[in-house]
C-alpha cells in the first residue's frame, strides 16, 4: 500500500492513464514521499508490519511500542525462541494511538524479545494524500526543469531549517509535528 496510488498521482500530474512511459519513475517518487510525510506527522501512515527488539529486564507488565498508531499486536517472542506470550485480549491490552501495551494476565515479559506489530493509519486523510501528491509533483517537476528555480518551489517562500524537497504548502497540509519522539 502507498500513500497515494499511481493512478491518483498521474491524474494530479495531468498524465493520461494510458501513458505508462514514466510509471516506474513515478512509483519511485510515490514510495519516496512516504518517509518525509511520516516524519512530518510523527506517525506511521502506510500500514506495515514492524518488528523491534525490546529488553524487558526481569518482569515488565507495561511498555511502549515505538511506531504508532498500532493496528494490532502480532507476537512477542524471546530472542532464543524459547518463550512466547499471548498478545490477544484479555491477556494484553494495546492502546493504538499511544502504543502503550499492558499485560493484563499471564506471565510478565522478561528478557530480550522481538515484538511484532502492525502500525499505520487505517484511513489516510485527504490532507495527507494531497500533501503527498504535492511533494511528488514538486520532485517530478524540479527533476524535469518544468518550473523555475525558487527556494520552496512554485513561488513559495523558503522555510528556514527545512530542505527543498517538501514544499511549504505540503507542510501546512500535514500540520505541525507534535513534540516528542516519533
Amino acid at each position: 500500500m502507498s500513500i497515494v496510488t499511481l493512478a491518483d498521482t498521474k491524474a494530479h500530474l495531468n498524465i493520461p492513464a494510458d501513458n505508462t512511459d514514466d510509471d516506474v519513475e513515478l512509483q519511485g517518487f510515490i514510495d519516496a514521499a512516504t518517509e518525509p510525510v511520516e516524519e512530518q506527522l510523527g506517525t506511521v501512515v502506510v500500514p506495515r508490519l514492524i518488528t523491534n527488539q525490546h529488553d524487558f529486564g526481569t518482569g515488565t507488565t507495561a511498555f511502549l511500542l515505538r511506531q504508532v498508531p498500532v493496528i494490532s499486536l502480532t507476537s512477542i517472542i524471546s530472542l532464543d525462541g524459547s518463550q512466547s506470550w499471548t498478545v490477544t485480549s484479555p491477556a494484553m491490552h494495546v492502546d493504538g494511538p499511544s502504543g502503550s501495551v499492558t499485560v493484563l494476565s499471564g506471565p510478565p515479559l522478561t528478557g530480550m524479545a522481538l515484538v511484532t506489530h502492525q502500525a499505520g493509519l487505517t484511513v489516510i486523510g485527504a490532507n495527507v494524500r494531497l500533501a503527498a501528491k504535492i511533494i511528488i509533483q514538486h520532485l517530478w517537476e524540479t527533476q524535469r526543469g518544468v518550473m523555475g528555480v525558487r527556494l520552496g518551489g512554485d513561488g513559495e517562500t523558503y522555510v528556514s531549517g527545512r530542505g527543498f524537497a517538501i514544499p511549504r504548502r505540503a507542510i501546512e497540509l500535514l500540520g505541525e509535528q507534535l513534540p516528542g519522539i516519533a
